[in-house]
């Protein structure tokens, strides 16, 4: 019989999970995580160790071992990011470029990428931002000038999860300098062994061990024509619909994030006594994870309905920013929640409340800001008030 807990999806999505789940535990990953914050390594083993289980690349077409449901690949976020975060951020980037390469590569190009990056052995990345452009992403620089049988790209991108590490680029640039950018960018695929330069890979909040954020520069960087993905011109159509995917999968892999977090605060309120008796006990404990509970579950709801959204052929920009907005302040306050039940406790390395407390400020960041979310939220519905009113 099915639980409560599994009504939202299909069988086939709940087998999915629980499969995942056993891996992850068989691996031992949260023991892979901690190793990772001492040691600070990047886990290609772990993430090779997906692929061969089949477990990756579930938004690709069946015909590419995927199952061509965001669903299913948000699930996957969502487990990755409640068993070992470094590995969750690898295949969240990851995963942002073989779905792009799915959704717009021709067939000569998926039959090249799309086996490597869904097995593991290959990682991918995306490169929009840029030292210049973060938020306003349509004054990007980087410029792609075709030249006989290739474009020669120029520019720098910066904040590049995976950049230094990836097998696999979808660089954003500028082939039509004359006329505006949201008609004038184009996407390539880049493979680093090409030849660009690392300027600097950096540390995000914290230290963040296990990942890499990579400052690039692109010094007349050759590129053969066929790596064009999709049609040249229109990279901001394709970085739109990018964006929308990305933002879905990152808010559930913040979901995920937060479940171990919460599960930390409800133990220790129940362990942990004062003046004769638990502390889950006093109402001020007990409605912070009320609250938590709340506003987490509200969360992952948002981001399955906006999987299902864009499963079925939906435009979901309006919803994914809703997802992300939610799932960043639904973890960050499980994260604040759960340093003050600790009390004193929760400001040392003892628990995993401090690191957790970083990682949830980081997380309304990455994806777009939350105050970018809350724009693309308002516009969107200001602009259906005035189609729905012919105004």
């Amino acid at each position: 019989m099915r639980n409560k807990e599994d009504f939202l999806f299909s069988v086939a999505e709940s087998k999915f999970r629980g499969a995942l789940k056993e891996l992850l535990e068989r691996v031992d990953a949260h023991k892979i995580e901690q190793e990772i914050n001492e040691r600070d390594f990047y886990p290609h083993e772990l993430y090779g160790k997906l692929g061969e289980e089949g477990l990756l690349a579930q938004v690709l077409p069946a015909g590419y071992g995927g199952s061509g449901s965001l669903t299913r690949e948000a699930i996957l976020a969502e487990e990755l990011g409640a068993a070992c975060v470094p590995l969750a951020w690898i295949h969240s980037t990851s995963s942002y470029a073989y779905a792009t390469i799915a959704r717009y590569g021709t067939e000569a190009q998926q039959q090249k990428y799309l086996p490597a990056l869904k097995s593991g052995s290959k990682i991918g990345a995306i490169a929009i931002t840029e030292p210049e452009a973060g938020s306003d992403v349509m004054r990007i620089e980087t410029k792609a000038t075709p030249k006989e049988e290739e474009y020669v790209i120029s520019g720098e991108k910066r904040n590049i999860t995976n950049g230094s590490q990836a097998d696999v680029l979808l660089v954003w640039a500028i082939t039509k300098p004359e006329v505006d950018p949201a008609v004038g960018m184009s996407v390539f695929i880049v493979e680093p062994k090409r030849g660009f330069e690392v300027v600097e890979d950096y540390k995000l909040l914290g230290g963040f061990p296990g990942t890499v954020n990579s400052h690039l520069r692109f010094n007349e960087l050759n590129v053969p024509k066929g790596n064009l993905l999709g049609v040249e011109n229109e990279g901001a159509k394709i970085m739109f619909d990018e964006l929308a995917i990305e933002r879905t999968l990152y808010a559930a892999m913040l979901v995920g994030e937060a479940r171990p977090v919460l599960e930390l605060a409800v133990k220790y309120s129940v362990e942990r006594e004062q003046f004769g008796m638990a502390i889950s006990r006093f109402e001020a404990i007990s409605f912070k994870v009320a609250d938590m509970v709340t506003k987490l579950e509200a969360a992952k709801l948002m981001v399955y309905h906006t999987t299902r959204l864009i499963d079925a052929g939906f435009n979901a920009e309006k919803e994914s920013a809703m997802a992300k907005l939610l799932a960043s302040e639904a973890f960050y306050e499980v994260a604040t929640n759960t340093v003050q039940i600790l009390g004193g406790r929760g400001v040392t390395d003892e628990y995993p409340a401090e690191w957790a407390f970083r990682m949830a400020r980081l997380s309304m960041i990455p994806a777009g800001t939350n105050e970018i979310m809350r724009f693309i939220v308002q516009r969107e519905v200001y602009k259906g008030y005035r189609k729905k009113n012919k105004l």
